[in-house]
């Protein structure tokens, strides 16, 4: 926890493009009114759409203040790559991180050609190694690692994730009496 005014976002929900657009103006509004000097989120979700988490983890990388994740439970699929936003992240004792491959979904009826279908496994091959990058990056992990956990599809426990650098440490989290709390709420 930095020195500085701490505000704490509770966010346990998708990452939908409607979730990640609320979040940004939410940071955005707590940023103008408040001036925090760290966000820290009380973060949980069982991912969603990878362009919305890939937006959002952006955006929370450019914010000028500093960003702490701590699981609160669960971070599945595109929730690692929001999660790994965080320059401090922590778990708590009893959560998991699930990787895996890119779903999309095709909810309609889809004339399929040839060049339909080399745009779907290049867009699904390009959003699949944006996380990875991410990944890399942001934590300890090999690239060889993350590919074998997105073809499996690998629940991993806390103390996998600090021996992996996903977090810096495990512990419950804390937050100080009458600190400023926000509980984001899918409206």
């Amino acid at each position: 926890m930095s020195n500085g005014k701490t505000f704490y976002i509770n966010f346990f929900d998708d990452i939908t493009p409607q979730n990640a657009s609320r979040l940004m103006a939410v940071c955005t509004e707590i940023l103008g009114k408040h001036l925090p000097d760290e966000l820290y989120f009380l973060f949980a979700s069982t991912g969603g759409h990878v362009n919305a988490g890939i937006v959002l983890y952006n955006f929370l990388r450019s914010m000028p203040v500093k960003v702490t994740m701590h699981n609160m439970g669960v971070i599945d699929s595109i929730a690692n790559i929001v999660f790994a936003a965080g320059a401090t992240r922590f778990a708590a004792p009893h959560s998991r991180f699930l990787f895996h491959g890119v779903v999309m979904n095709i909810s309609q009826a889809v004339e399929v050609t040839y060049p339909k279908l080399s745009e779907l496994k290049n867009t699904l091959e390009s959003d699949q190694m944006k996380m990875v990058e991410i990944l890399k990056e942001r934590t300890n992990l090999l690239e060889k690692e993350i590919l074998h956990f997105f073809n499996e599809g690998a629940a991993k426990n806390a103390e996998f994730a600090r021996v992996k650098g996903i977090v810096h440490d495990v512990l419950l989290p804390e937050i100080p009496k009458g600190a400023s709390l926000f509980s984001f709420e899918n409206k």
